[in-house]
C-alpha cells in the first residue's frame, strides 16, 4: 500500500465519526495544530450555488495581483488534492504527505469528522506555505460549518436556495439565516442573493452590501450569466479586503466541472434545482449564440435524497436523448428510479436506462454533443474517464464529501 493510499484510507475512515455541525471540533483542531488560522487573512464564501466558482474567481484575481493564496473547496471531483490549492495549484503530493499524517493522527485523537480534518489540514498547509489570503468555501450552511471557525476579514453569501433542507430549514429565510452567520460585525458582508433572502441576511449583517453584475467583464473562461454575477462578487470582495483587482485578472480562473468542455462532452455539476435552472439558462443562451452546440444527448445521474425532479424538468425539454446512469458513489440514486422524472419531457424512444457513466460515455452518440449533469460525484467520474485517470482515486470508495 502506498503512503498516499494509506493516508487517504485513514482520512476517509474519519467518516465513522459522522458529519458534525459544530464549531467546537474545528476550533479544537486548530488549537491542537498550533493555531495556523492566525498566520493569514481569511475570506469565507457561502451560498447554495456559485460559492465554489466565486472562490475560484477570487483566488485567480488575487493571484494575478501577486498575492499568495490558499483555496479550500469541496467536494473534489477526481483527486482529494483538488480540495486544497496553494497559489493556484492543487497541493503537491509531497507537500500534502509532509503534513497530512500528523493531522489525521490529531483528528483521530479528537474524533474529528472527515470534513473537520480536511479543513484543519488546509489551515496547516496554508500556514506552512506562507499564504497571505486563504479563501474558504463553506461546505453546508454556514453557522456551524468548519469554514466559520476562522475570523474572516470579509465574507459573502452568493445565493440562497432550497437545498439541504433537513439540516438548514425548509424556507429561504431560515436557510439565509444559517448562511448569513458567516458575516462578522464591522467586517465586509457581500451578497448577490435574490430579494427573498435579503431580510434574513441583513438581520445577520445590517451593513450588508448587494453586488450587481458588472458590465465591463470580458468573456470569461466559465460561461453563463450566473458566472458573470459570481465574477462580479469576487471583484467586489477583492476591493473589500483592500486588494482590488481588474476584470482581466479573472481570466486565470480554473474551476473544472462547470460547463466544462472536454472534446464533444460538456460536464456540469448541477445537482439541485437552482443549479439546474442556471444550466438550462446557459444552454438556451448557447443555442442562441454564434456557435450553438446543437442537439444534445444527456447522461444524467444523481444522489439519493436530492430534489432531482426540477433538474430533469429543466434539462429534459432541452435535449434530444437521455441515458440514465448510476454513479459510483454510495449515496447514489439508482438509474431506473430516475426514469419517471423524464417521462413526457423526452421524445418517445429517446430515454434509456444504463448502468455506469463510463459505459454510457463510451457508447454516446457521436453526431451530437453529450451533456453530463446531475451530481458533482457523477461529474468527477465522467471527467476521470474522459481524461483517462483512475477512478476512484487509489481505488478507495467513500461516503466522504
Amino acid at each position: 500500500m502506498s503512503a498516499y493510499r494509506d493516508f487517504l484510507s485513514r482520512l476517509f475512515a474519519l467518516t465513522r465519526f459522522g458529519e458534525k455541525r459544530s464549531l467546537d471540533g474545528p476550533r479544537r483542531m486548530n488549537a491542537a495544530l498550533g493555531d495556523p488560522l492566525a498566520a493569514f487573512d481569511s475570506v469565507v464564501i457561502g451560498g447554495t450555488n456559485g460559492k465554489g466558482s466565486t472562490c475560484a474567481f477570487l483566488e485567480a484575481a488575487l493571484r494575478a495581483q501577486g498575492v499568495s493564496t490558499g483555496l479550500y473547496t469541496s467536494p473534489h471531483l477526481v483527486s482529494y488534492r483538488e480540495r486544497i490549492r496553494l497559489d493556484g495549484v492543487d497541493v503537491p503530493l509531497d507537500t500534502l504527505m509532509a503534513a497530512g499524517p500528523a493531522v489525521v493522527d490529531a483528528a483521530d485523537r479528537a474524533r474529528a469528522s472527515f470534513f473537520e480534518a480536511s479543513w484543519a489540514l488546509a489551515a496547516r498547509l496554508f500556514a506552512d506555505h506562507g499564504v497571505e489570503v486563504a479563501i474558504w468555501e463553506v461546505g453546508m450552511g454556514g453557522r456551524l460549518d468548519a469554514a466559520n471557525a476562522c475570523e474572516p476579514v470579509a465574507a459573502a453569501v452568493v445565493s440562497v436556495g432550497l437545498d439541504h433542507c433537513k439540516a438548514l430549514g425548509d424556507t429561504i429565510p431560515l436557510i439565509a439565516a444559517e448562511k448569513g452567520a458567516i458575516f462578522r460585525p464591522g467586517r465586509p458582508a457581500l451578497t448577490t442573493a435574490d430579494d427573498a433572502a435579503i431580510p434574513a441576511l441583513r438581520a445577520c449583517a445590517p451593513h450588508l452590501e448587494r453586488v450587481a453584475p458588472r458590465a465591463d467583464l470580458p468573456p470569461l473562461p466559465l460561461p453563463g450569466a450566473h458566472q458573470r454575477s459570481n465574477a462580479s462578487l469576487a471583484l467586489a470582495l477583492a476591493v473589500a479586503i483592500g486588494r482590488p483587482a481588474r476584470p482581466v485578472d479573472l481570466m486565470g480562473v480554473r474551476w473544472p466541472g462547470r460547463a466544462e468542455r472536454i472534446g464533444d462532452v460538456i460536464i456540469d455539476c448541477a445537482h439541485n434545482p437552482p443549479a439546474g435552472a442556471a444550466l438550462a439558462a446557459w444552454l438556451d443562451a448557447a443555442q442562441a449564440g454564434p456557435t450553438p452546440p446543437g442537439p444534445l444527448h444527456l447522461i444524467f445521474g444523481g444522489m439519493a435524497g436530492k430534489d432531482l425532479g426540477p433538474i430533469a424538468a429543466a434539462l429534459g425539454p432541452r435535449v434530444a436523448s437521455v441515458e440514465l446512469v448510476t454513479p459510483d458513489y454510495r449515496r447514489r440514486a439508482e438509474a431506473a428510479a430516475l426514469a419517471p422524472l423524464f417521462e413526457g419531457a423526452v421524445p418517445a424512444g429517446r430515454l434509456t436506462v444504463g448502468d455506469g457513466v463510463a459505459a454510457a460515455l463510451d457508447r454516446r452518440p457521436r453526431d451530437r454533443v453529450t451533456l453530463v449533469a446531475g451530481s458533482c460525484f457523477l461529474a468527477g467520474e465522467a471527467r476521470a474517464h474522459l481524461l483517462g485517470v483512475p477512478f476512484p482515486e487509489e481505488g478507495l470508495r467513500t461516503t466522504a464529501r
